[in-house]
């Protein structure tokens, strides 16, 4: 039992040392959609407290259009042109995908951030602005989130209010305040949460709609048991694991191409719904 403790202790200290899990927006777009050749959209959305965030919609050829939909929400850091080649590969096989900036982040409104919070409730409030302006700007037949890491915190709490037809996440997060106290105990870094943090838990058992979890056996922090426990609460949801860490999913699932697999498993689930 000693021996086990260790090495759990060793794969969580190398997973949070590893990953800061801090919040590190940049403004720069390190890519962009007409780098890709697909038909893309630039726009802007207004959140209801009036902030202003940069989004780009990315739409697949008609021939292969699966009038499906997928809002990107993205984690803790940098902006969305750093998710430009996995969404490529979304886009080539049907589906839209919506692309956003939280405030703070890329070309959204300037915003204060400080770096030791986890999340910031306005977080939220930009992912349900979101998917307002998709219901309304966006034809398509299913709608859903595709969410990485924090942003399943946003996505958890966003479509309580603002619902959608699935989820699909990540490295998705379970307890934001157990997070904190992990990160405490194995690098004594203090990390400050939003007072939503303190209903996470209640929205979090009323979620419902048809999940797709992808979880690393090495991820040490938002692990493969966590998305069980959601999984097994709702009998909709399916999981999937891949051998590697905290956001490799795409790398570690692709085969004939960059994340096919990982696709792949994102279509086998939503043709179900």
């Amino acid at each position: 039992m000693k021996f086990l403790n260790k090495l759990v202790y060793v794969g969580v200290l190398l997973f949070i040392s590893t990953y800061t899990w801090a919040l590190k927006p940049e403004k720069k777009y390190i890519e962009h959609p007409s780098d890709f050749g697909f038909t893309y959209k630039e726009n802007t959305i207004t959140t209801a407290d009036a902030a202003v965030l940069k989004s780009w919609v990315c739409y697949p050829n008609t021939k292969v259009d699966n009038k499906t939909t997928l809002i990107l929400a993205y984690g803790d850091a940098g902006n969305m042109s750093y998710w430009m080649r996995q969404v490529s590969e979304l886009v080539k096989v049907g589906y839209t995908v919506v692309l956003f900036d939280y405030r703070g982040f890329g070309a959204s409104q300037s915003f204060p951030i400080e770096e030791d919070y986890l999340y910031y409730d306005e977080f939220v409030t930009d992912l349900s602005a979101v998917i307002q302006w998709t219901k309304k700007e966006v034809k398509y037949e299913r709608l859903g989130i595709w969410s990485l890491s924090m942003g399943s915190i946003m996505a958890t709490l966003a479509i309580e209010k603002n619902p959608v037809d699935f989820l699909i996440a990540e490295g998705f997060v379970i307890n934001p305040i157990q997070i904190v106290q992990v990160i405490k105990e194995y690098k004594d870094e203090q990390y400050k949460l939003p007072p939503s943090a303190a209903l996470y838990k209640e929205v979090l058992s009323r979620l419902s709609i048809p999940c797709l979890f992808f979880s690393g056996l090495r991820d040490g922090l938002t692990t493969i048991d966590d998305s069980m426990r959601v999984k097994f609460l709702n009998p909709k949801s399916e999981l999937i694991q891949f051998n590697a860490g905290h956001l490799q999913g795409f790398q570690s699932l692709s085969s004939t191409s960059h994340g096919k697999k990982y696709v792949d498993g994102i279509t086998a689930f939503v043709t179900k719904l």
